[in-house]
Protein backbone atom coordinates (compact mmCIF):
# COMPACT_ATOMS: atom_id res chain seq x y z
CA UNK A 1 0.00 0.00 0.00
CA UNK A 2 2.64 2.12 0.88
CA UNK A 3 4.49 1.66 -2.58
CA UNK A 4 1.05 2.21 -4.70
CA UNK A 5 0.77 5.75 -2.67
CA UNK A 6 4.48 7.14 -3.08
CA UNK A 7 4.16 5.51 -7.00
CA UNK A 8 0.89 8.29 -7.01
CA UNK A 9 2.34 11.14 -5.23
CA UNK A 10 5.66 10.82 -7.44
CA UNK A 11 3.19 10.59 -10.56
CA UNK A 12 1.52 14.25 -9.20
CA UNK A 13 4.75 15.89 -8.62
CA UNK A 14 5.98 15.23 -11.78
CA UNK A 15 2.94 16.62 -13.38
CA UNK A 16 2.62 19.53 -11.75
CA UNK A 17 6.38 20.59 -12.18
CA UNK A 18 6.00 19.46 -16.07
CA UNK A 19 2.73 21.56 -16.03
CA UNK A 20 3.59 24.68 -14.97
CA UNK A 21 6.20 26.84 -17.00
CA UNK A 22 5.26 30.29 -16.45
CA UNK A 23 3.82 30.35 -13.07
CA UNK A 24 5.03 31.77 -10.27
CA UNK A 25 4.03 29.76 -7.64
CA UNK A 26 6.24 26.80 -6.74
CA UNK A 27 5.81 22.79 -6.95
CA UNK A 28 5.75 22.35 -2.96
CA UNK A 29 3.51 25.40 -2.80
CA UNK A 30 1.75 24.07 -5.35
CA UNK A 31 0.45 21.10 -3.72
CA UNK A 32 -0.18 22.13 -0.06
CA UNK A 33 -2.47 25.14 -2.02
CA UNK A 34 -4.46 22.33 -3.83
CA UNK A 35 -4.50 20.16 -0.56
CA UNK A 36 -5.76 23.13 1.41
CA UNK A 37 -8.00 24.28 -1.16
CA UNK A 38 -9.91 20.70 -1.20
CA UNK A 39 -10.06 20.43 2.45
CA UNK A 40 -11.93 23.88 2.43
CA UNK A 41 -13.65 23.36 -0.07
CA UNK A 42 -15.06 20.15 0.74
CA UNK A 43 -16.10 21.87 4.51
CA UNK A 44 -17.87 24.68 2.83
CA UNK A 45 -19.96 22.10 0.76
CA UNK A 46 -20.58 20.16 4.01
CA UNK A 47 -21.86 23.37 5.81
CA UNK A 48 -23.40 24.62 2.77
CA UNK A 49 -27.34 23.98 4.45
CA UNK A 50 -26.47 25.07 7.88
CA UNK A 51 -24.53 28.22 7.44
CA UNK A 52 -24.89 29.24 3.88
CA UNK A 53 -22.96 32.47 3.97
CA UNK A 54 -19.73 31.20 5.73
CA UNK A 55 -20.12 28.01 3.21
CA UNK A 56 -20.14 30.22 0.34
CA UNK A 57 -17.07 32.09 1.49
CA UNK A 58 -15.37 28.57 2.07
CA UNK A 59 -16.21 27.44 -1.64
CA UNK A 60 -15.06 30.68 -3.12
CA UNK A 61 -11.39 30.64 -0.97
CA UNK A 62 -11.13 27.01 -1.57
CA UNK A 63 -11.81 27.04 -5.15
CA UNK A 64 -9.40 29.90 -5.35
CA UNK A 65 -6.53 27.57 -3.78
CA UNK A 66 -7.63 24.76 -6.09
CA UNK A 67 -7.42 27.21 -8.86
CA UNK A 68 -4.05 28.48 -8.02
CA UNK A 69 -2.29 25.09 -7.06
CA UNK A 70 -3.56 24.05 -10.53
CA UNK A 71 -2.84 26.18 -12.52
CA UNK A 72 0.39 27.66 -10.71
CA UNK A 73 -0.14 30.91 -11.46
CA UNK A 74 -1.36 33.72 -8.50
CA UNK A 75 -2.57 36.91 -9.37
CA UNK A 76 -2.14 38.51 -5.84
CA UNK A 77 1.52 37.14 -5.66
CA UNK A 78 2.46 38.63 -8.83
CA UNK A 79 0.34 42.26 -7.53
CA UNK A 80 2.69 42.02 -4.97
CA UNK A 81 6.08 41.46 -6.71
CA UNK A 82 4.86 43.88 -9.13
CA UNK A 83 4.75 46.26 -6.19
CA UNK A 84 7.90 45.40 -4.49
CA UNK A 85 9.99 45.96 -7.42
CA UNK A 86 9.68 49.67 -7.77
CA UNK A 87 12.94 50.62 -6.33
CA UNK A 88 12.71 54.77 -6.89
CA UNK A 89 10.36 55.47 -3.60
CA UNK A 90 10.36 59.31 -3.38
CA UNK A 91 9.35 60.09 0.32
CA UNK A 92 7.69 63.39 0.69
CA UNK A 93 7.42 64.81 3.81
CA UNK A 94 4.79 67.48 5.28
CA UNK A 95 5.48 69.28 8.35
CA UNK A 96 1.58 71.19 9.53
CA UNK A 97 2.37 73.03 12.47
CA UNK A 98 -0.83 74.21 14.98
CA UNK A 99 -0.89 76.78 17.05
Amino acid sequence: MNGILNLAFDKIKRKVEDNCSDGNVGASERVLSVISGGLILGIGVKQLFKSPISAISGITLGGALVYRGVTGHCTVKSAIEKVTEKEDVTVIEHRYFVK
